[in-house]
């Protein structure tokens, strides 16, 4: 079984201090950003480096879509990771809870406010996400 702690202390070891310099800059719970990067590649270097990308787009070790997100470098991990962490404090003030802005994060901003108004349904795969995330951080 896969454990987010050890890959982050083992082959994420290198990006330990930014996620945590940027947790602490934007005011995100200890260990959430680096959970939510663990999510998005798994610290493995092929995603982290953009051999492999998603099938949406998303690239790099925080999985940013540059559809989306243009003027930020995915593959470059501590633009992305300060990116990811600014991104998701921003989430987190527009719709209120960590989990809001983890599935914001995820499914982007207006799937989300679709949702929460009743007009569209949440995949699985974001509820999941949240959820999986949230728990492994004792927040759930």
């Amino acid at each position: 079984m896969e454990n987010w702690v050890d890959d982050l202390n083992g082959r994420g070891g290198k990006y330990k201090p930014l996620l945590e310099a940027a947790e602490k800059r934007y005011g995100i719970p200890s260990g959430m950003l680096a959970r939510l990067a663990w999510q998005e590649s798994r610290f493995r270097e092929d995603i982290v480096s953009g051999r492999t990308v998603s099938s949406a787009g998303a690239m790099g070790i925080m999985q940013i879509m540059t559809r989306w997100h243009p003027g930020v470098d995915p593959l470059n991990p501590a633009e992305a990771i300060d990116y990811a962490g600014q991104f998701l404090a921003r989430l987190y003030k527009k719709f209120g809870t960590w989990e809001l802005a983890l599935k914001a994060y995820n499914w982007g901003e207006g799937n989300l406010a679709k949702w929460l108004r009743g007009e569209k349904l949440e995949p699985l795969e974001t509820r999941l996400y949240s959820a999986q995330i949230l728990s492994d951080l004792g927040m759930a």
